[in-house]
């Protein structure tokens, strides 16, 4: 019987994913999870027959935008991959897609306050106060993830 050679590779060739690399990873992971679930709803409201008449057209703008928002889960499923993993410029990419999706929510949470509605601007009357409140949540996080998995030094 022989024995397979056994391969002693350098540890400098071994590299592990960082803790805050995971963190940054696992906030735009989390959105991504956040969207396959309003999709999912969507889709189990499209085949509701007992839906009050009233939420008709909520319902059909649900049914009508799942597509868009699966590709955006697939979308940050595969950001959250790079920021987890990878090369370094993979990884700096996917940093800044989500740093300038960060900026984006800021925006929008600045133009909500205002009294803007960044989503419909066909809209009658004040955007929703809460909002503001989601949106400037929403920038934090992709700040968040972005600064985590972007600033991830090698030693």
């Amino acid at each position: 019987m022989t024995a397979l050679p056994i391969r002693s590779e350098p540890a400098d060739l071994i590299r592990e994913p960082s803790l805050r690399g995971l963190l940054g990873a696992g906030i735009v992971g989390a959105f991504g999870v956040i969207l396959f679930s309003v999709a999912f709803a969507g889709h189990v409201v499209r085949s509701m027959s007992s839906l009050p008449a009233t939420s008709a057209g909520d319902a059909q703008t649900l049914s009508a935008a799942m597509p868009w928002l699966v590709l955006a889960g697939v979308v940050h499923l595969m950001v959250a991959a790079a920021l987890a993993g990878g090369r370094d410029s993979i990884r700096i990419a996917a940093a800044a897609l989500t740093g300038i999706t960060a900026v984006a929510a800021a925006a929008a949470a600045a133009m909500t306050a205002a009294g803007i509605d960044p989503f419909a601007s066909s809209a009658v009357g004040h955007p929703a106060a809460s909002g503001v409140g989601i949106l400037a949540v929403t920038a934090l996080l992709y700040g968040a993830a972005a600064l985590l998995a972007g600033s991830v030094s090698e030693d």
